[in-house]
């Protein structure tokens, strides 16, 4: 194997590691619903994962690289393959049980408000009564200042 194919294995190899550092740090954070301590590492990951990309990019396009690669070097390039799979996999999960749980509890605070304020302010019907006495109907006027 010529000398940049082993660089850019290297590199490839080094990314891998350290976006599964990164995604092990988040998923901790995630599961100990510690989700604000996340935004310190969405930038690192992002770069990471663009690094990573264009270093997958070039491999792709250079199959044969890797079918010369020794077997020794294949199988750790596949066990960071799984790992760093594994972790995205979790992490992905992780992200969408933690946007559903936020979306619930939004959703649950909206509707708190809504009933709240239901109960206590009076609603006028289309008829113009009001909707919390609907056996005595009030009497509505406007002021109309021209």
């Amino acid at each position: 194997m010529e000398q940049i194919s082993e660089k850019k294995l290297g590199r490839l190899l080094t990314l891998m590691g350290e976006l599964c550092s990164v995604l092990k740090k988040e998923n901790t954070l995630l599961k100990k619903q510690r989700q604000n301590e996340c935004e310190a590492l969405l930038e690192q990951k992002t770069k990471l994962s663009a690094a990573y990309e264009e270093s997958f990019l070039y491999f792709s396009q250079h199959g044969e690289i890797l079918k010369t690669l020794p077997e020794k070097q294949k199988r750790v390039l596949r066990k960071a393959a799984v790992t760093l799979g594994d972790l995205t996999t979790e992490n992905a999960r992780l992200l969408k049980i933690n946007m559903e749980a936020t979306s619930r509890l939004l959703n649950a605070i909206v509707q708190d408000v809504a009933e709240q304020t239901h109960t206590k302010t009076p609603l006028y019907t289309r008829q113009g009564n009001m909707e919390t006495d609907p056996g005595n109907p009030a009497a509505l006027s406007f002021n109309q200042v021209l």
